[in-house]
């Protein structure tokens, strides 16, 4: 690819003879996509791109705080249009996202649409499993807050939910993943991270951006920017978006379907242990493989050194 090209010399001028980069640590985070941008054509490609599909939830939710909002009725006329303008918006947010990135030349790869990597550099289920893991577990302890603090009413759903509702329900939970990691996480982390930002300033422009449309919850919002700097973190230590993408939409449509059949939540509950399971057994694993490397004297830049797996931000990429 033509990024993995242009850090090729880097990669080769970092590492001196006969040693090794230094492996991925819980703090490590991806580098800044280049060429460089300005700050102004970063915040404005920002804040337009946003507003754009953000705005009128921004107003809605403010409505809905004030008690302006009004239960939502139909049937098959309305939520149908409707589902199919959600998913629309969806394939609108990832294009307009792709293509401005690709403008200031940033990649698919590097917004983040690839799966997380093993340590081989390849895709690896455990490491999206792990990524899932934490991704449910910060959503858990926001939703906490945000039952303990929220001042405000979430927006109101109708009192009969029918079969037209529901998979109008399902195609907002899908719009939901897609278009707020797409466009709140990916697109402007990416962007503001490629104008040289500071990394605090970066994350809390993400998480007031997502709080933004959030503000039907009042005070409950801290609930939001606790699982958005979560999210935020993972992004830029992963640099993979698809899972929090899954995520984020399972967990809304989880919202949905539980409050109509309890089955649901017991099923989810069942999947979240399992998920949990998998990733603590697979990071035990991956902790032994490493320690049984070091103790084989397999590592030459010494006992804190450890392969790379993909680029970080505290040292330059591999050669490919």
């Amino acid at each position: 690819m033509e990024g993995e090209a242009e850090t090729q010399p880097e990669a080769a001028a970092w590492l001196p003879p006969g040693r090794r980069a230094r492996g991925r640590h819980w703090w490590s985070i991806q580098p800044p996509p280049t060429p460089r941008i300005s700050a102004l054509r970063a915040y404005s490609e920002v804040l337009v791109v946003f507003a754009a599909f953000f705005a009128a939830s921004v107003l809605v939710g403010a409505e809905a705080l004030a008690e302006r909002y009004p239960r939502p009725t139909g049937s098959w006329a309305i939520f149908l249009p409707a589902t199919v303008s959600l998913l629309g918006s969806s394939v609108l947010a990832v294009l307009v996202v792709v293509l401005l990135s690709a403008r200031r030349g940033i990649t698919m790869r590097s917004l983040g649409f690839r799966w997380p990597t093993a340590r081989d550099g390849k895709a690896g289920s455990a490491s999206t499993a792990r990524v899932a893991a934490w991704a449910i577990l910060a959503l858990l302890a926001g939703g906490l807050a945000t039952v303990a603090l929220a001042n405000g009413n979430a927006l109101a759903q109708p009192t009969h939910q029918d079969a037209s509702y529901l998979i109008y329900a399902m195609a907002a939970s899908l719009t939901a993943g897609v278009v707020e990691e797409t466009v709140v996480l990916a697109f402007v982390v990416t962007t503001l991270r490629q104008a040289g930002r500071p990394l605090p300033e970066v994350l809390l422009v993400a998480i007031l951006l997502r709080c933004s449309y959030h503000d039907y919850y009042g005070l409950g919002v801290v609930g939001i920017a606790v699982w958005a700097a979560a999210f935020g973190w993972l992004f830029l230590h992963t640099g993979s978006v698809l899972p929090l993408i899954i995520v984020h939409a399972a967990w809304d449509a989880n919202i949905f379907l539980g409050q109509r059949w309890h089955a649901v939540q017991i099923g989810s509950a069942l999947v979240f242990l399992a998920l949990l399971l998998i990733a603590a057994i697979s990071w035990l694993a991956d902790l032994r493989a490493r320690r049984a490397q070091m103790r084989g004297g397999d590592w030459h830049a010494g006992p804190q050194a450890t392969t790379v797996d993909e680029p970080l931000a505290d040292e330059p990429p591999p050669q490919r």
